[in-house]
């Protein structure tokens, strides 16, 4: 006896676009500076350096540890729109229960900072000390992380499952939106708490995602996110030991 041919209903079939969608919307992405593309550091050099050893400790982590993830509200029908966010994005799993973003912040992003001091030639020596200790430097560069907010927004245009039609379409799923607010300072190793040289420093990125696009973006940018944060504050550090060097001089 023949057994009855079974179909995929187009109900089921939106449904699961929906569930595949929420559940596993990103790529997990390994943290990597500099960025790929361009997979280069900064192009800011300093015309002469200070012979001097820096050491770049990690930065206080200063972030909140709130976490919603509501993004399979979009399945109820009349349903506007429903948002996944971390103030810790590295906290944010994907279906098979692995980091959407394997990072470290406080280490990663002091480590990109000596990177880019290093590259800038500013100073003889930049080394990152891990163990947050000075290693016999003659200033240290320190700061405080105070966001890297990560937000998902998603819609089926109030359609419930049957809107994943639209989004098989190219239709946008939604909106991404990444933030990294953090400081940095610059202070003689034997008084650390008295800043020569500080620097705030904010990014935001948003753009759409959908089910072709958007959403490795979404995961990859923090890398972009530090480059373009570390930028302003390069320059401005640059600008200083060119135009006082004597801030640094009598500090030693």
């Amino acid at each position: 006896m023949r057994e009855p041919q079974r179909f995929v209903t187009p109900i089921a079939l939106c449904i699961a676009v929906l569930t595949a969608a929420l559940s596993g919307c990103a790529v997990p992405r390994t943290w990597q500076y500099p960025p790929d593309p361009p997979g280069k550091l900064l192009d800011l050099k300093a015309a002469q350096p200070v012979s001097a050893k820096v050491a770049v400790r990690p930065l206080r982590d200063l972030r909140g540890e709130a976490a919603q993830r509501q993004g399979w509200r979009v399945a109820i029908p009349f349903y506007p729109y429903a948002v996944d966010s971390y103030d810790r994005p590295e906290t944010a799993l994907a279906t098979e229960g692995v980091p959407l973003i394997r990072m470290n912040p406080s280490v990663d992003f002091a480590r990109a900072a000596a990177d880019e001091i290093r590259n800038t030639g500013a100073f003889s020596s930049v080394s990152f000390a891990e163990g947050g200790g000075t290693d016999g430097a003659d200033f240290v560069l320190s700061g405080s992380l105070r966001s890297t907010g990560w937000r998902r927004s998603f819609t089926t245009y109030m359609l419930g499952p049957v809107g994943t039609i639209f989004w098989i379409l190219g239709a946008p799923m939604g909106n991404a939106t990444n933030t990294v607010a953090m400081d940095l300072q610059l202070a003689r190793a034997s008084d650390p708490q008295r800043a020569l040289w500080h620097f705030t420093m904010q990014f935001k990125d948003e753009h759409l995602i959908g089910v072709y696009y958007g959403m490795e973006e979404s995961v990859e940018n923090y890398s972009t996110a530090i480059q373009e944060t570390l930028k302003p504050a390069l320059a401005d550090l640059v600008q200083m030991i060119a135009e006082r060097p004597e801030v640094l001089q009598n500090a030693r």
